[in-house]
Protein backbone atom coordinates (compact mmCIF):
# COMPACT_ATOMS: atom_id res chain seq x y z
CA UNK A 1 0.00 0.00 0.00
CA UNK A 2 1.26 3.48 -0.88
CA UNK A 3 -1.28 6.21 -0.22
CA UNK A 4 0.95 8.74 -1.99
CA UNK A 5 -0.01 7.10 -5.27
CA UNK A 6 -3.77 7.34 -4.80
CA UNK A 7 -5.42 9.86 -7.16
CA UNK A 8 -6.62 12.32 -4.49
CA UNK A 9 -3.30 12.50 -2.67
CA UNK A 10 -1.14 12.53 -5.81
CA UNK A 11 -3.27 15.26 -7.40
CA UNK A 12 -3.17 17.47 -4.33
CA UNK A 13 0.58 17.06 -3.86
CA UNK A 14 1.17 17.87 -7.53
CA UNK A 15 -0.92 21.03 -7.12
CA UNK A 16 0.83 22.17 -3.95
CA UNK A 17 4.32 21.48 -5.26
CA UNK A 18 3.52 23.38 -8.46
CA UNK A 19 2.15 26.35 -6.52
CA UNK A 20 5.32 26.38 -4.45
CA UNK A 21 7.50 26.23 -7.57
CA UNK A 22 5.58 29.14 -9.10
CA UNK A 23 6.23 31.22 -5.97
CA UNK A 24 9.96 30.54 -5.77
CA UNK A 25 11.24 33.62 -7.67
CA UNK A 26 9.25 35.92 -5.39
CA UNK A 27 10.22 33.94 -2.27
CA UNK A 28 13.90 34.27 -3.12
CA UNK A 29 13.51 38.02 -3.62
CA UNK A 30 11.67 38.50 -0.32
CA UNK A 31 14.12 36.34 1.64
CA UNK A 32 17.10 38.13 0.15
CA UNK A 33 15.63 41.45 1.22
CA UNK A 34 14.87 40.19 4.74
CA UNK A 35 18.32 38.74 5.29
CA UNK A 36 19.96 42.09 4.46
CA UNK A 37 23.49 40.74 4.49
CA UNK A 38 22.95 38.13 7.21
CA UNK A 39 24.58 34.81 6.49
CA UNK A 40 22.55 32.16 8.30
CA UNK A 41 18.88 31.11 8.38
CA UNK A 42 18.73 31.47 12.16
CA UNK A 43 19.52 35.17 11.74
CA UNK A 44 16.23 35.91 9.99
CA UNK A 45 14.14 38.74 11.53
CA UNK A 46 11.78 37.85 14.38
CA UNK A 47 8.70 38.48 12.23
CA UNK A 48 9.95 36.10 9.54
CA UNK A 49 6.92 33.79 9.81
CA UNK A 50 4.40 36.62 9.46
CA UNK A 51 6.22 38.11 6.46
CA UNK A 52 6.22 34.72 4.73
CA UNK A 53 2.61 33.88 5.55
CA UNK A 54 1.45 33.87 1.92
CA UNK A 55 4.13 31.46 0.75
CA UNK A 56 4.11 27.67 0.74
CA UNK A 57 7.70 26.98 1.88
CA UNK A 58 7.12 23.22 1.62
CA UNK A 59 9.40 20.23 1.66
CA UNK A 60 10.63 19.11 -1.72
CA UNK A 61 9.23 15.93 -3.25
CA UNK A 62 12.49 14.21 -2.34
CA UNK A 63 12.20 15.29 1.29
CA UNK A 64 8.54 14.35 1.40
CA UNK A 65 9.22 10.85 0.14
CA UNK A 66 12.10 10.60 2.62
CA UNK A 67 9.72 11.47 5.46
CA UNK A 68 7.19 8.94 4.21
CA UNK A 69 9.86 6.24 3.97
CA UNK A 70 11.18 7.03 7.45
CA UNK A 71 7.77 6.88 9.12
CA UNK A 72 6.91 3.64 7.30
CA UNK A 73 10.25 1.99 8.04
CA UNK A 74 10.28 2.90 11.74
CA UNK A 75 6.54 2.26 12.23
CA UNK A 76 6.42 5.53 14.14
CA UNK A 77 3.38 5.97 16.36
CA UNK A 78 3.84 9.57 17.49
CA UNK A 79 5.36 12.23 15.24
CA UNK A 80 5.77 15.90 16.15
CA UNK A 81 6.31 18.61 13.55
CA UNK A 82 7.43 22.20 14.05
CA UNK A 83 6.12 24.25 11.11
CA UNK A 84 3.01 23.08 9.27
CA UNK A 85 2.75 25.78 6.58
CA UNK A 86 0.08 24.58 4.10
CA UNK A 87 0.47 20.97 5.15
CA UNK A 88 2.67 19.39 2.46
CA UNK A 89 5.04 17.62 4.85
CA UNK A 90 2.06 16.68 7.04
CA UNK A 91 0.46 14.96 4.04
CA UNK A 92 3.55 12.80 3.47
CA UNK A 93 3.71 11.90 7.16
CA UNK A 94 -0.04 11.27 7.47
CA UNK A 95 0.04 9.04 4.39
CA UNK A 96 2.72 6.93 6.05
CA UNK A 97 0.79 6.72 9.32
CA UNK A 98 -2.29 5.66 7.35
CA UNK A 99 -0.31 2.96 5.57
CA UNK A 100 1.13 1.80 8.89
CA UNK A 101 -2.51 1.65 10.04
CA UNK A 102 -1.79 3.57 13.21
CA UNK A 103 -0.20 6.67 14.67
CA UNK A 104 -0.67 10.42 14.99
CA UNK A 105 1.09 13.58 13.87
CA UNK A 106 0.99 16.68 16.06
CA UNK A 107 2.04 19.72 14.06
CA UNK A 108 2.55 23.30 15.24
CA UNK A 109 1.89 26.35 13.04
CA UNK A 110 2.20 29.96 14.18
CA UNK A 111 0.13 31.51 11.37
CA UNK A 112 -3.58 30.76 11.74
CA UNK A 113 -4.42 31.24 8.05
CA UNK A 114 -1.80 28.65 7.09
CA UNK A 115 -3.05 26.20 9.69
CA UNK A 116 -6.63 26.55 8.43
CA UNK A 117 -5.52 25.91 4.84
CA UNK A 118 -3.41 22.92 5.93
CA UNK A 119 -6.38 21.41 7.78
CA UNK A 120 -8.54 21.87 4.68
CA UNK A 121 -5.93 20.22 2.46
CA UNK A 122 -5.57 17.23 4.76
CA UNK A 123 -9.33 16.86 5.22
CA UNK A 124 -9.87 16.89 1.45
CA UNK A 125 -7.83 13.70 1.03
CA UNK A 126 -9.26 11.85 3.99
CA UNK A 127 -6.22 11.88 6.28
CA UNK A 128 -7.37 14.28 9.00
CA UNK A 129 -7.80 11.51 11.59
CA UNK A 130 -4.02 11.15 11.68
CA UNK A 131 -3.18 14.84 12.10
CA UNK A 132 -3.66 17.41 14.86
CA UNK A 133 -2.58 20.96 14.02
CA UNK A 134 -1.97 23.30 16.94
CA UNK A 135 -2.01 27.02 16.25
CA UNK A 136 0.34 29.38 18.07
CA UNK A 137 3.84 29.54 19.49
CA UNK A 138 5.35 26.05 19.24
CA UNK A 139 7.20 26.56 22.51
CA UNK A 140 3.77 26.65 24.14
CA UNK A 141 1.63 24.38 21.95
CA UNK A 142 4.14 21.51 21.89
CA UNK A 143 5.41 21.61 25.46
CA UNK A 144 3.30 18.75 26.81
CA UNK A 145 3.45 15.74 24.43
CA UNK A 146 0.86 13.02 25.00
CA UNK A 147 3.40 10.23 24.74
CA UNK A 148 7.07 9.54 23.91
CA UNK A 149 8.06 11.01 20.54
CA UNK A 150 9.24 8.64 17.81
CA UNK A 151 10.09 11.30 15.20
CA UNK A 152 10.54 15.05 15.57
CA UNK A 153 10.51 17.00 12.31
CA UNK A 154 11.77 20.60 12.38
CA UNK A 155 10.71 22.79 9.46
CA UNK A 156 9.71 26.13 10.96
CA UNK A 157 11.95 29.10 11.70
CA UNK A 158 15.49 27.68 11.91
CA UNK A 159 16.36 30.11 14.68
CA UNK A 160 13.98 28.22 16.98
CA UNK A 161 15.17 24.69 16.17
CA UNK A 162 17.42 24.35 19.18
CA UNK A 163 14.81 25.77 21.55
CA UNK A 164 12.15 23.38 20.25
CA UNK A 165 14.56 20.45 20.43
CA UNK A 166 15.55 21.19 24.02
CA UNK A 167 11.89 21.61 24.96
CA UNK A 168 11.02 18.18 23.56
CA UNK A 169 14.24 16.29 24.20
CA UNK A 170 13.00 14.91 27.56
CA UNK A 171 10.08 13.38 25.66
CA UNK A 172 12.10 11.65 22.93
CA UNK A 173 12.10 7.89 23.26
CA UNK A 174 15.54 6.30 23.06
CA UNK A 175 16.21 5.72 19.38
CA UNK A 176 13.95 8.57 18.27
CA UNK A 177 14.82 10.44 15.09
CA UNK A 178 15.11 14.21 14.76
CA UNK A 179 15.00 15.48 11.18
CA UNK A 180 15.66 19.16 10.49
CA UNK A 181 15.21 21.02 7.21
CA UNK A 182 17.38 23.94 6.09
CA UNK A 183 20.45 23.00 8.10
CA UNK A 184 23.58 23.59 5.99
CA UNK A 185 25.89 20.61 5.75
CA UNK A 186 28.90 22.69 6.77
CA UNK A 187 29.68 25.75 8.93
CA UNK A 188 28.19 24.34 12.11
CA UNK A 189 30.04 27.03 14.07
CA UNK A 190 27.50 29.51 12.68
CA UNK A 191 24.53 27.28 13.47
CA UNK A 192 23.81 26.53 17.16
CA UNK A 193 21.39 23.71 16.29
CA UNK A 194 23.89 21.94 14.04
CA UNK A 195 26.65 22.39 16.59
CA UNK A 196 24.46 20.87 19.30
CA UNK A 197 23.27 17.74 17.50
CA UNK A 198 26.67 17.09 15.89
CA UNK A 199 28.30 16.93 19.33
CA UNK A 200 27.99 13.30 20.56
CA UNK A 201 28.21 14.51 24.15
CA UNK A 202 24.67 15.85 23.76
CA UNK A 203 23.26 12.41 23.06
CA UNK A 204 22.89 12.45 19.28
CA UNK A 205 24.44 10.62 16.35
CA UNK A 206 23.90 13.05 13.51
CA UNK A 207 24.44 13.04 9.76
CA UNK A 208 24.04 15.72 7.11
CA UNK A 209 22.02 14.87 4.02
CA UNK A 210 22.24 16.99 0.89
CA UNK A 211 18.54 17.53 0.26
CA UNK A 212 17.10 20.95 -0.50
CA UNK A 213 18.97 23.46 1.70
CA UNK A 214 20.52 20.71 3.78
CA UNK A 215 18.76 18.17 5.99
CA UNK A 216 20.13 17.09 9.36
CA UNK A 217 19.27 13.52 10.39
CA UNK A 218 19.88 12.82 14.06
CA UNK A 219 19.42 9.71 16.19
CA UNK A 220 18.69 10.30 19.87
CA UNK A 221 20.82 7.84 21.83
CA UNK A 222 20.14 9.37 25.23
CA UNK A 223 22.54 11.10 27.57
Amino acid sequence: MNTLLTPKVATLLNKLHQEAADQMPLIRAVMKKMRSGKTAPQEMPSNWAERMSDFHLPVSREQGCFLYQTVRATKAQYVVEFGTSFGVSAIYIAAALHDNQNGRLVSAELIESKAIKAKSNILSIGLSEYVEIRIGDALETLKEPDKPIDILYLDGGPGLYLSVLKLLQPHLREGALVIADNVPTMDDDKNPYARYVRNPANGYLSSSIEMKGGTEYSLWTGV
